[in-house]
């Protein structure tokens, strides 16, 4: 689901998952003192998940999607007993705002003056679709970037295998998604998973063989 969800519509950040609790007593009670972990504190913080102490009023997991980057978030969501199910309608939620800040002028200049290269093409179709009229001094501007995007694309492609290191680079992103926390003799370790390469592999060579094992290993749960 995380695939699923449109930049920040304030600053183009990158929406995540937050989780928090609030209290689930309606009425208030006059004999508990809900300054410190009830209603009376505020709203739900992002984060709080810290276990209540028993003789506190019980407390109910939430959800929310949010950015971390300028702190826009959605309304928070009682996970219930599906918290996949919480998530998706907080997702819904998210994708339907699009009234993003139109781009000005100096955006556009900030970006020519740069040393762009073909991973600048996302923020370049940002900008553009987030560009509202003036077209007469924006365009101009629009065509430098796109030709010199154009340019260092070809020029990429020419001296460097791009796709090998981008094919690299997303199997060790799925190794440290799948990588866990271990703790031994009081020291905390990360552990990758085993990975199972089948005999008939032998002949392949070895960084083959093992960029085929990790390919076949499943994808985390995306949320």
């Amino acid at each position: 689901m995380y695939e699923q969800l449109i930049p920040c519509d304030h600053c183009g950040g990158r929406p995540t998952v937050g989780r928090s609790q609030r209290l689930v007593c309606k009425l208030p009670n006059p004999q508990y003192d809900y300054t410190e972990w009830g209603r009376m504190s505020g709203p739900p913080r992002i984060g709080d998940r810290l276990p209540r102490p028993r003789e506190v009023p019980k407390t109910e997991p939430l959800v929310c999607i949010y950015c971390a980057d300028c702190g826009m978030q959605t309304p928070w969501e009682a996970t219930g007993r599906d918290e996949k199910a919480a998530m998706d309608r907080c997702g819904a939620v998210w994708n339907r705002r699009l009234a993003r800040p139109e781009a000005e002028k100096t955006d556009v200049q900030r970006l020519v003056e740069r040393e762009i290269g073909a991973a600048d093409i996302p923020a370049v179709l940002d900008l553009l679709s987030r560009t509202d009229g003036n077209w007469e001094e924006m365009g101009p501007m629009f065509s430098m970037i796109a030709r010199r995007l154009v340019d260092a694309t070809v020029v990429t492609f020419d001296s460097w295998p791009i796709d090998p290191v981008l094919n690299d680079a997303a199997r060790w992103r799925k190794l440290i998604q799948l990588a866990k926390w271990v703790e031994m003799e009081g020291e905390r370790y990360v552990q990758f998973p085993k990975i199972y390469s089948p005999a008939e592999h032998d002949e392949m060579l070895f960084e083959d063989r093992i960029a085929t094992a990790v390919d076949s290993m499943p994808d985390r749960d995306r949320w």
